[in-house]
């Protein structure tokens, strides 16, 4: 999950305006699946502002989609997975950790699978694709090791047999799975990992 934080308030109070007003739009043309066939033109009609604006604030359509996803993790959604990953106990890091990945994945998921999905047409895309799996692969083998060494990681389980399941588990393909593609509530996507996730952990627990 992505770990930057994006900040729009960079200058004066009116550049940070338009800044998040072609953010904005970006956002509703990836909701409406739109954000692929898009030109720089179409964003810029869309945001109200020039197309050389959009230019030299972020470059490309690859620079606007990097931007929105770093907006994106400075919302309440990925502080409360921050916090999630701060709990002392590793049991009860990983239930907060996946009920706050499907909240975040609810709000934000269709950004990333648009930013995955333009890697054929944005191959420089690949660099953020790359950076943000490994940061959650990592992120996934802290926690697997946290539980191997509290004791509640259950007997025949690898660390990185757990980081693996637990990457799964946490990963946008997955929820937009369950929620998208078999239609579960939103619970019942939680109520699903949760349950699945107590595979890896000790019988004991």
């Amino acid at each position: 999950m992505p770990s930057r934080r994006y900040t729009s308030s960079r200058g004066s109070a009116s550049a940070a305006r338009t800044t998040d007003r072609v953010l904005d739009a970006a956002a509703h043309l990836v909701a409406e699946d739109a954000f692929h066939t898009a030109t720089m033109d179409d964003l810029a009609r869309r945001a109200g502002v020039a197309r050389a604006t959009v230019f030299s604030r972020f470059g490309s359509k690859l620079g606007v989609l990097e931007a929105l996803s770093l907006r994106c993790a400075g919302g309440p959604e990925m502080r409360a997975l921050r916090e999630a990953q701060a709990i002392e106990d590793p049991a009860a890091a990983l239930d907060a950790l996946l009920v706050a990945g499907c909240d975040l994945w609810e709000k934000e998921g269709y950004i990333m699978v648009q930013l995955k999905a333009i890697v054929v047409l944005e191959p420089d895309a690949s660099t953020i694709i790359h950076a943000q799996y490994d940061d959650q692969r990592r992120g996934m083998e802290a926690l697997a090791r946290g539980l191997q060494d509290a004791g509640q990681l259950r007997k025949g389980w690898s660390v990185a047999r757990a980081t693996a399941a637990l990457h799964a588990l946490t990963s946008v393909e997955t929820f937009v799975l369950l929620r998208g593609d078999h239609g579960l509530p939103l619970t019942k996507v939680k109520q699903t990992l949760l349950e699945l996730s107590r595979a890896i952990l000790s019988e004991s627990r």
